[in-house]
Formats: structure tokens, sequence, C-alpha cells
């Protein structure tokens, strides 16, 4: 079964940063189809509605709209040739461009919903007009809603295969290893990272609360540390099956000594990873929430940022 990827683009060279990092990281999933969406730029209301009215601002919006299709046309088509020459089957691209309906943000989320794609990818920056005070403002209402399609955030040229997953050994964990694998394929160049923050009780409660319960915090180690057990053995069998090997993964476990997400941050900093890969649920909400991703998407640079539902 073919696997669909909305690739919302603009006419802005962070585009051409997402359509390479998409070619690259699906170069191996020889399932995967894509579609470039284009959203064109809505006439303000006000000339709009002047237009009614007075028959030389309507000729100016008429131009208007015509000039933003052509320009429509033109960057579908330079962006469907470059995923072309990066390696995509021209035959498994789909070029879609049409006015706004709602919004930016929206009319991608409709699009991604409603057309049951399993993953949207856009640039961090770009769809935003320029003029925009608050840039990335079109990616962070897209991670924000989009709570039932996987968003990936491209930001800059990245290392696209070495790939830092963020993990708590819950099911959500399993399921976020499979999306993984599903989506990049068998590729001989990925290199995963298992990434684990051991769980603590100021993840839930206060400092104070946590020094006063040392013991507890040992008893929910220990339980997490059988559960994280649990979940390598399984998911050392998933990456034989997908055909990666064991060279290509590494595990890695931290203390809690902050909260999680700065921890994740600071070692997707460090690590050079070119993608960083979180999940929306798990054990601890205070990690998978939206409110965390979108802390990610402001945080990390040159780097691609998945939100896996």
């Amino acid at each position: 079964m073919s696997k669909k990827i909305l690739l919302a683009v603009g006419d802005c060279v962070y585009s051409k940063h997402a359509v390479r990092y998409l070619s690259t990281v699906s170069s191996a999933a020889k399932d995967i189809s894509m579609t470039l969406f284009h959203v064109q730029p809505m006439v303000p209301s006000i000339i709009s509605e002047s237009a009614k009215t007075y028959s030389e601002v309507g000729a100016v919006v008429d131009s208007l709209l015509q000039k933003e299709v052509e320009t429509a046309k033109c960057v579908v088509g330079e962006l469907n040739d470059l995923a072309v020459e990066q390696g995509i089957r021209r035959d498994r691209i789909e070029v879609v461009t049409e006015p706004m309906k709602a919004g930016m943000a929206r009319d991608i989320l409709d699009k991604g919903e409603k057309d049951g794609y399993q993953a949207i990818v856009l640039a961090r920056r770009g769809l935003t007009p320029s003029r925009d005070f608050f840039i990335g403002t079109t990616a962070a209402k897209v991670v924000d809603h989009a709570l039932n399609t996987p968003v990936w955030v491209v930001d800059g040229e990245t290392a696209p295969l070495n790939m830092l997953i963020a993990i708590d050994g819950s099911p959500d964990s399993v399921y976020l290893l499979e999306y993984v694998l599903s989506m990049v394929g068998p590729n001989p160049d990925l290199h995963l990272t298992f990434f684990h923050v051991l769980p603590s009780l100021r993840h839930y409660y206060s400092v104070d609360f946590q020094r006063a319960n040392l013991h507890l915090e040992e008893v929910m180690q220990r339980k997490d540390r059988e559960r994280m057990e649990m979940f390598y053995t399984r998911a050392f069998d998933i990456l034989k099956k997908h055909g990666i090997q064991d060279a290509q993964v590494r595990t890695m476990t931290a203390k809690a000594m902050e909260d999680v997400s700065t921890c994740v941050l600071r070692e997707a900093k460090s690590g050079g990873y070119g993608t960083v890969v979180i999940g929306r649920r798990g054990e601890r909400e205070a990690f998978f929430t939206g409110r965390i991703a979108m802390r990610l998407i402001q945080k990390i640079s040159d780097q691609a940022l998945w939100i896996v539902c």
C-alpha cells in the first residue's frame, strides 16, 4: 500500500531544502508518493470587496490573481523537477496548487487530514509572509492542530538519516519506531539513536516532593529499567525484520537533572542529528504533548523535527 506524503511548498529556498530532505529520507522506501501542495496567497477582503464597486480595482485584482496562478505553476514546476533530480520518480509526484480558502495552515491541515496522508511536511520558514512578525507561524499552527497526522518540520540543510528518536518504553514508543521505519525503509545509511530520559518525580510533582520521596523515585526507576529492557528486546526484533543492522543503532539514557525537553534539546544539538523524532503521546504527558513540540520547534535549528501522532 502506497504511503502518501503531503509537502507544503512556497516560493522560497526553504521549500527546496524540504524537497531535498524528503527525497533523501524516502530514497529506500519504494512505496512512497508525494504531493507538492501550494496555497496561493489570498487577496485581502477589503480589496476584493472594493473590486465589486470600483472597476479599476477589479482590474488590479484580476491581474493579481492571474499573477499568483502563474507564480504557483512556476514554483511547483521547479520543485517537481528538483524532486525528480533528487531521485523521486515523476509518476510518484502529484502537483496541486489552489487559491487560499481558510488560511495557509488551515488549508494545509484540511488537505492532509481529509485526503489521508501519512505525513505533512513543511519548512519551518518560508510559508509565512516575510512581513509577518511571527516568523514560522504556519509551521507552528500546523503542529499545534494536526492531532491525527504526523508533521515533519524541516529547518535548513540537514543530514536526514542521522536520527534521534525520543522514547519512554511505552507502547507508543514501539509505534514511533515502526512509523519511522515504514517511512524510511531499509536504508543502509540510516543511523538511529534511541534517547531515553530516566523518569523522575520532578516530572510530575515539585522538586521538594522528589527529595522527600527518594525511595519512591527508586521504585519508579527500577520499573522503568524493566520496561525499557522489554522495549529494546522488541525494538531490535523489529529493526532486524526491517533489514536494519545492529551497527546502525545505538541507545542512550540520560538522568533527569532537568525537564525532558531540555535533555532532548541538549542531545539534539550536541549529537549532530539531522532528524529528531518525538511522539505526541506516551507515559509522561509532560513530554509527549503539543506544548513540548512547540518548544522544540522554537529551539531546534538546521534540523528536522517529526511530531508523530
